[in-house]
């Protein structure tokens, strides 16, 4: 075990070429191996209000931008840290698609709009700060800080919308809205994980126990969701 510090890459040689983090590269693809299950499952409930459409999206999305990360980390060798672009600005989109979703359902028209133009501005912001911070900084020497503006996102963005909204959509849709906010305290100890560097074992990092979380908590997600359709008999939701 190791904190503070991380273990050295593990390494893979295959027909000449040599490749990083197989470890890494397993977890992502199961991440998006769940992921499409579960958004698969989340379509044929058959739903039709958009807010179930936008889940399936960021189920589809959100696995996708893991797959790909997990490849930025396998051939780092060749890609360098450009091979990991895509999985950090995914990642905002997918938050994005997440607050859009919890956000569509809230009572108040007008109050609504206002935070849909929030929550856009915030992801165009953010968008062009990555951009100008991966184009001002060198980082490859420490591709976490490339990760650092997309976390920040997610934490803000997840943490009004699946902490504060699910709380009360607990209250006034469905029980099931608890799964949601109980999911991001699944995900809290990544703050520790990642902050600490916390390592137990050079084939399970601490980027593996964070892939463990993520899993986690998308069994929270589907149950939140399985549960709201259930609840509803299929109707659309609505506010009294």
């Amino acid at each position: 075990m190791l904190i503070g510090k991380d273990f050295q890459k593990l390494t893979w040689h295959f027909s000449g070429y040599d490749f990083l983090e197989p470890n890494a590269l397993i977890g992502d693809t199961l991440i998006l191996i769940i992921a499409l299950i579960f958004a698969r499952k989340i379509h044929q409930l058959n739903n039709p209000n958009p807010f179930f459409r936008y889940w399936t999206l960021f189920l589809v999305l959100f696995g996708v931008s893991f797959f790909m990360g997990g490849l930025g980390h396998f051939c780092y060798n060749y890609w360098g840290i450009r091979g990991k672009y895509f999985s950090w600005f995914a990642g905002m989109f997918s938050a994005f698609i997440i607050e859009y979703a919890m956000i569509s359902i809230y009572p108040k028209s007008n109050f609504r709009k206002y935070m849909k133009w929030i929550a856009s501005i915030k992801l165009v912001l953010f968008l062009l700060l990555e951009i100008f911070a991966l184009y001002l900084y060198t980082i490859d020497a420490d591709p976490q800080k490339g990760l650092l503006l997309p976390t920040v996102y997610s934490f803000i963005g997840l943490g009004l919308t699946l902490g504060f909204l699910s709380l009360m959509y607990q209250r006034k849709i469905s029980g099931s809205f608890r799964y949601f906010w109980m999911s991001t305290l699944v995900l809290l100890p990544n703050i520790l994980i990642q902050g600490l560097k916390i390592n137990l074992h050079p084939y399970f990092d601490r980027n593996d126990f964070s892939h463990l979380l993520l899993i986690v908590s998308m069994f929270f997600y589907f149950k939140a969701l399985h549960g709201i359709n259930k609840e509803l008999n299929g109707r659309l939701i609505t506010i009294n």
